[in-house]
């Protein structure tokens, strides 16, 4: 296990702290997903249609500008996420980069449609917290950017990100016309004092 850091998820049943581990995917994680996530994925209606997980794995172990993340805890992967890192450019600040976030995904039994209470709370915000900080050590000044799947557009809100219009001409394809949000750029002040707990 190659850990990142350390984060705090929320027990949705108690309110219970637990102490994950945000590490760098490895194949364990994408056997979790095929083995586990898929099953309760199919089961009640929400499989994702994202390209496989082992196919990002490769991706990121094959480009430098395509990382790929989880949380894991209970020897379980609680989330996933992949960022691109290099290519993708601020709608605020033209001209500036960001860290894109390609795919966020929470594990089944963490989806409130699939299970109430959550096992865990907390796996999402943790994952964005991270591509967040990401963005700084790049000097990227935190901005994040991604589309949003329709059911997600309240979670990014309440995250904070602003939701922006695209320009009609800079969508290329069907997947394109989802809402974009991103996280502007923190002021220098932000940068230096940065937590990333709410």
């Amino acid at each position: 296990m190659s850990r990142i850091q350390t984060v705090a998820l929320k027990e949705g049943q108690a309110g219970n702290i637990v102490v994950a581990d945000l590490v760098l995917l490895t194949t364990k994680h994408v056997e979790d997903y095929d083995q586990f996530w898929q099953p309760l994925l199919r089961e009640f209606g929400e499989d994702d249609k994202a390209l496989s997980w082992r196919f990002k794995q490769q991706l990121a172990e094959r480009q430098p500008n395509w990382e790929c993340y989880a949380i894991e805890s209970e020897n379980l992967t609680q989330g996933l996420i992949l960022l691109e890192t290099q290519f993708h450019g601020s709608h605020f600040d033209w001209g500036q980069k960001l860290v894109y976030v390609e795919t966020i995904m929470t594990a089944p039994w963490n989806r409130l449609q699939i299970q109430r209470p959550p096992e865990f709370k907390g796996v999402g915000r943790q994952m964005m917290q991270f591509a967040q900080q990401r963005s700084l050590a790049l000097g990227y000044r935190g901005r994040v950017g991604l589309l949003s799947l329709p059911d997600a557009v309240g979670f990014y809100e309440r995250i904070g990100m602003t939701r922006l219009e695209l320009d009609p001409e800079d969508i290329v394809d069907a997947e394109e016309n989802l809402p974009y949000f991103e996280y502007r750029a923190l002021r220098q002040s932000e940068d230096r004092d940065y937590d990333p707990e709410p």
